[in-house]
């Protein structure tokens, strides 16, 4: 019976790894403009909506979002297994339509880590969206792994958007 749960939990955890190394990197190429694949994913109803914008010097955009114990949303953004915590901020950086890249970073940056979008326009009607995670920086990275969670629902729902367009075989 224990070896039966203990190789069912080893299946379950294979299956959420695989799960979770297929968001590590990924590339696509799809059959549309890089001004609109950029929209579509990180448009009005895009993943960063409701992000305060800080500053807006052109096409380079920074939306920051920070969150203290005082604040209401305390509970939704705080790391679990750092109750010590006492900020955390949430940055979006863009420099439109090549690039977003999406911080979170706790107590200052302490801890941080992200996600990177490049759009790579291959032709007109053609664009390369790569995806990739930021390393994991800070001096006590425990309880980060919780809000991992978050950033690659956040990627999964950005990478959604690339559907409604048509794939492409990319040459390189």
């Amino acid at each position: 019976m224990l070896r039966a749960l203990i190789l069912a939990a080893a299946l379950l955890l294979t299956a959420g790894c695989g799960k979770s190394i297929e968001l590590v990197s990924q590339t696509r190429t799809v059959a549309a403009p890089r001004e609109q694949v950029f929209a579509k994913m990180f448009g009005d109803d895009g993943a960063f909506t409701g992000l305060p914008l800080v500053t807006n010097g052109g096409s380079d955009r920074l939306y920051e979002l920070v969150v203290d114990k005082s604040d209401p949303l305390w509970p939704q953004v705080a790391p679990k297994e750092r109750p010590d915590a006492y900020k955390v901020k949430i940055a979006v950086a863009m420099t439109i339509p090549r690039e977003a890249h999406l911080i979170y970073s706790v107590d200052d940056g302490a801890l941080a880590t992200g996600l990177k979008f490049t759009f790579d326009e291959l032709a007109p009607d053609r664009t390369r969206v790569a995806f990739t995670v930021d390393e994991l920086t800070g001096h006590d990275t425990e309880g980060l792994a919780v809000n991992m969670v978050k950033l690659h629902s956040i990627a999964r729902d950005a990478l959604k958007k690339l559907d409604d367009f048509d794939a492409v075989e990319d040459a390189s």
